[in-house]
């Protein structure tokens, strides 16, 4: 292997472990603090697709392992592992907007905040993932679960073409009638799709004309008939309502009403995507007859809102610069039994930044529409999960252990994982439980025939 020839034959940057920017590149790479000791041989920073090409034909080449990154979200750490060849897309970041046939073109560094600050000119929008700084490569290879995906469904099912660097180092354009196998693993494969995408062509939509949302802080005491109530009531709501529970640390002014939990609390939030606002009105009045009512600690009703607040108000739950573990999960159990479970043990938490979600979706919104369409196939009426978010390397063990025990927990209301979201790294099998059976089985046929050699890492773990 000789680095030195694609050095020259690429625009970007290649960089070998003897390099002297390679550790401090490599330590810019993650999003995550809490990171491991692997280390590829060598960190690709291309500067547009033909270099993806050229990089993937000297991998191919010289049977190198690789792995895209794509943005460097990965809870687990997946863009960066042991050995073989690491490419960086993050000059490939720029969006096209074709207001008139309501189409964008868009490359995989490419944040959600930022797709939304392109889109919004034009009075359009696109199902984004929820956490402003998350590119978008990531979050659609894995189906992509963003705002209003009860009405707009999950992200990758607005995806009509994908133009794929092949393992064989072939820029191709991949949709229904062309290469159509790649455009339904790069649908949901997530870290296994046997390629990589340097361009996402998708469908957008009317931006909402109002956006409006309305929270409710109650004391954990209740967790059990709240998780009943919202089960029952989510049925009610329209589809473009999104609605979900939170276990997390008091705010300041309602903590000494939560010393019997230490602190802790259930906060209730739904935002509703209405065409009006007396539609988003209306839709968040139902939340009011909750017979739970008498017991909240405080509210906050029919708040006008934008998608710029809405980034602002998820990126300070997941907050940047923390050292994280982080797990989700499908479940068709009620809430409530859920999360009774785990509220005694999420109260000894060691970090007032951890946090327990859970999102409910509506009976007939809940599934995914299209399963044989795309690899994403994993769904439930319950999406939930635990982050377990910390600052300081010290407190590593003691988080780690809570994380694990608090997971035993929900194991029992678990269906299933999603890919975007799980660690597959501290458990293999989680990749296998975020596909239908039959999926999981097709996309592994799909890497064999379009990745032979076995060159992109995969669900590898970290190896």
């Amino acid at each position: 292997m000789k680095p030195a020839s694609l050095r020259n034959a690429i625009k970007g940057e290649v960089l070998e472990k003897s390099d002297p920017a390679y550790e401090s590149t490599l330590a810019g790479l993650l999003w995550n603090q809490l990171r491991s000791a692997r280390r590829p041989d060598l960190i690709v920073r291309v500067r547009d697709e033909h270099d993806v090409v050229k990089a993937m034909n000297f991998a191919d080449h010289n049977n190198l392992r690789v792995v895209a990154r794509g943005g460097g979200h990965s809870w687990s750490g997946l863009a960066v592992r042991d050995g073989g060849m690491l490419i960086d897309l993050q000059n490939l970041n720029q969006v096209t907007v074709d207001s008139g046939s309501m189409r964008a073109s868009i490359q995989p560094f490419v944040s959600n905040r930022e797709i939304i600050t392109h889109l919004e000119p034009y009075g359009l929008a696109f199902p984004t993932g929820h956490c402003p700084t998350v590119k978008v490569s990531g979050y659609l290879l894995s189906g992509g679960i963003g705002w209003n995906a009860g009405f707009w469904s999950h992200a990758c099912h607005s995806v009509e073409a994908i133009d794929i660097v092949t393992a064989q180092g072939e820029l191709v354009r991949a949709d229904n009638n062309k290469h159509a196998e790649l455009f339904w693993a790069a649908r949901g494969g997530g870290a296994g799709f046997p390629g990589i995408a340097v361009r996402y062509h998708v469908r957008v939509y009317p931006l909402p004309k109002a956006i409006s949302g309305s929270s409710y802080y109650f004391p954990l005491e209740h967790i059990q008939e709240l998780g009943n109530w919202a089960w029952d009531v989510a049925d009610k709501l329209p589809s473009w309502v999104e609605f979900s529970l939170f276990m997390l640390s008091a705010p300041a002014e309602l903590r000494s009403r939560c010393t019997s939990m230490n602190g802790k609390l259930c906060r209730i939030t739904a935002t509703a995507f209405a065409d009006d606002s007396r539609e988003a009105a209306n839709a968040l009045a139902l939340l009011e007859d909750s017979p739970l009512r008498k017991h909240c600690l405080a509210s906050e009703l029919n708040q006008p809102s934008s998608f710029s607040a809405l980034f602002d108000g998820s990126g300070a739950m997941w907050p940047e610069k923390m050292r994280s573990r982080v797990e989700t999960l499908w479940s068709n159990s009620p809430p409530g039994e859920m999360l009774l479970a785990a509220r005694d043990y999420f109260i000894s938490s060691p970090s007032a930044s951890t946090l327990i979600l859970v999102a409910i979706y509506p009976e007939w919104a809940s599934g995914v529409p299209t399963t044989t369409n795309t690899a994403f196939s994993m769904c439930a009426k319950v999406y939930g999960g635990l982050w377990t978010m910390w600052q300081n390397s010290t407190d590593d063990f003691i988080n780690s252990q809570w994380h694990d025990k608090m997971m035993s927990v929900f194991k029992p209301f678990t269906i299933g994982h999603y890919l975007g979201e799980t660690d597959i790294v501290d458990d293999p099998n989680r990749a296998t439980a975020s596909f239908t059976i039959p999926n999981w089985e097709r996309l592994q046929r799909i890497r064999s025939k379009f990745d032979p050699k076995r060159l992109f890492q995969g669900f590898d773990g970290g190896l």
